[in-house]
């Protein structure tokens, strides 16, 4: 494998592409001083390779050592600080690394993503986020995606992804919010730009039918005290149907005739 341009003559950047079906490691390309995102050098050619993860790779003690970069963003910086330290191990300001310290971490599985994603959605989004989550993940995503690891997707396991949801009947509106959902996914873990913009599925937006003056007019004429109450709440408060479910007395000033929207640790059952 021929080295990748050095670093700081010290440190290369490379990445681990998919060819056939092996993961061999490959140069980056640079183009005025930068980093050519997603590009490499195949027997002196320049290809286009989205899939797999950039790594940095340097020389200590004798031996090649490589670290995972995970976000493109941090390339430069992580290499820049990898040949400060190795300037200041070779000018005795610091003491060498435990070889056996420097270990390739295990390649994170996809089943354990999803685990991990699904932990973090639990923990840090609502109850229904979660919910909607999860069958996406756990029996849509799970089914199609037969791969072992996360750093071998490619845009094809996009698009087989969103075949498999077309071909289980599910309308182009429901197989856009299902690839948002994937897609986060792997942008957690440091992937991006999956998809190309001619990938996404095209669907016509509904319009919402909104209610004349005589509909409103019957509605409050057949309502109750409070239902007519409620009604015209949604009407002149334009919130939407959670935050009408949540409001409590405390988001209500009567003086200022102001009602707030306020987070809610819990459902304290002392709504209006």
């Amino acid at each position: 494998m021929a080295r990748a341009k050095q670093y700081a003559d010290r440190v290369n950047v490379i990445k681990r592409i998919k060819l056939g079906s092996k993961w061999p490691f490959a140069p980056v390309v640079e183009q005025n001083g930068r980093i050519a995102r997603d590009h490499v050098r195949i027997a002196g050619r320049d290809e286009h390779h989205p899939e797999g993860r950039y790594y940095l790779e340097w020389y200590e003690a004798g031996k090649r050592r490589r670290k995972p970069v995970l976000k493109f963003e941090n390339l430069l910086q992580a290499a820049r600080a990898k040949s400060i330290e190795l300037n200041d191990l070779k000018a005795g300001l610091l003491l060498p690394t435990d070889a056996a310290a420097i270990q390739e971490p295990a390649r994170l599985t996809m089943n354990a993503a999803i685990d991990d994603y699904l932990e973090y959605i639990r923990k840090h989004r609502s109850q229904r986020t979660c919910r909607t989550y999860r069958p996406v993940l756990n029996a849509l995503f799970r089914h199609s995606y037969t791969k072992t690891y996360v750093d071998e997707v490619t845009r094809e396991d996009i698009l087989k992804f969103t075949s498999d949801c077309f071909d289980q009947g599910l309308v182009p509106r429901t197989v856009y919010d299902r690839l948002v959902t994937v897609l986060q996914l792997f942008k957690r873990h440091g992937y991006k730009g999956l998809v190309e913009a001619s990938d996404w599925p095209r669907y016509v937006e509904t319009i919402r039918p909104i209610y004349e003056p005589e509909e409103i007019t019957a509605m409050l004429q057949h309502a109750t005290l409070d239902e007519a109450i409620l009604i015209k709440f949604c009407l002149t408060s334009g919130f939407r149907d959670r935050e009408i479910r949540y409001v409590t007395w405390r988001d209500v000033e009567l003086r200022t005739s102001v009602v707030r929207v306020t987070a809610k640790l819990a459902e304290s059952g002392d709504g209006l």
